[in-house]
C-alpha cells in the first residue's frame, strides 16, 4: 500500500502533499516528550496522531527523524489526531524526500 502523492493547484503555486503516511516522530510540549505518528504533510500543515492530551494553547515542537525540530501551533483536534501549523513552508522536494525516506508504509511496500 503506497502513500499517495498529490498535486493540487492552490492560488498561484503548486502544492504537494503526502497523505496516508506512517512516519514515527516525537512531539514535545511543556518539557514532556511523547511519541506520535505523522499521517499527512503539506506545505504548512502536518497532521499527527498522538495519544497524549496536547494543549492547544501551548506551542509544541515536532521532531521528525532526519529533519530540524519544527515549532508548531495546534489548529484542531479530533480524537487522537491533531492538525499542526508549522512556522515555515516546506518546499515540495522536501516533502517528497521525507515520504520516500521515512514513510513506513512506502518503505515496506518497496521491500
Amino acid at each position: 500500500m503506497a502513500s499517495l502523492l498529490a498535486l493540487a493547484l492552490t492560488g498561484e503555486r503548486d502544492m504537494i502533499y503526502g497523505d496516508s503516511l506512517h512516519i514515527d516522530a516525537q512531539v514535545q510540549q511543556s518539557n514532556s516528550t511523547y511519541p506520535c505518528v505523522v499521517e499527512t504533510i503539506s506545505d504548512t500543515i502536518i497532521k499527527i496522531e498522538c495519544a497524549a492530551q496536547l494543549d492547544p494553547e501551548i506551542t509544541l515542537s515536532l521532531m521528525i527523524p532526519g529533519m530540524n525540530t519544527m515549532t508548531a501551533n495546534l489548529l484542531w483536534k479530533k480524537k487522537d489526531e491533531y492538525g499542526c501549523q508549522i512556522d515555515y513552508i516546506f518546499h515540495p522536494a522536501v516533502i517528497k524526500s521525507v515520504m520516500d525516506r521515512l514513510d513506513r508504509k512506502r518503505v515496506l511496500a518497496m521491500a
